[in-house]
């Protein structure tokens, strides 16, 4: 598989809310780094547990998915930038809207370094703060 549809496949398995299928892309080794490195608790290289709680903090706090839209890819040998829109409503109606950019690195046909730029501001607060009126 080339990068592009390694890196096609894994975004499509996300936006279709199939995570068990997104880790068949990804290296069990995956560096997975998310910026805002000790200002909240996803900042900074991440493990594969602590990317299990995130989800799970997806699934609970936006039980009805996020909005993903792939706005870009670009890839060039192993490497690739994807530009992203998610969306998502959380369960106390507060709306998370954010522009994403991940530079993800391809070896072997699974993803095997991920970088994830957002406004972590937002995701801390949607993310791991307090639900109002709960």
């Amino acid at each position: 598989m080339s990068t592009r549809n390694v890196v096609e496949s894994y975004f499509n398995a996300m936006k279709e809310g199939r995570l068990a299928d997104m880790q068949t892309y990804v290296s069990p080794h995956q560096k997975y780094w998310i910026s805002g490195e000790d200002s909240w608790p996803f900042g900074g290289f991440n493990s594969p547990e602590s990317m299990s709680k995130l989800w799970s903090i997806v699934k609970e706090r936006f039980p009805n998915g996020l909005t993903l839209t792939i706005n870009s890819i670009l890839t060039e040998g192993e490497y690739a930038a994807v530009q992203v829109h998610n969306t998502a409503t959380r369960i106390d109606g507060k709306v998370y809207d954010n522009d994403v950019l991940v530079h993800l690195r391809v070896q072997n046909g699974k993803i095997t370094e991920q970088r994830e730029y957002l406004d972590t501001i937002m995701m801390n607060e949607l993310f791991c703060g307090a639900l109002e009126n709960q």
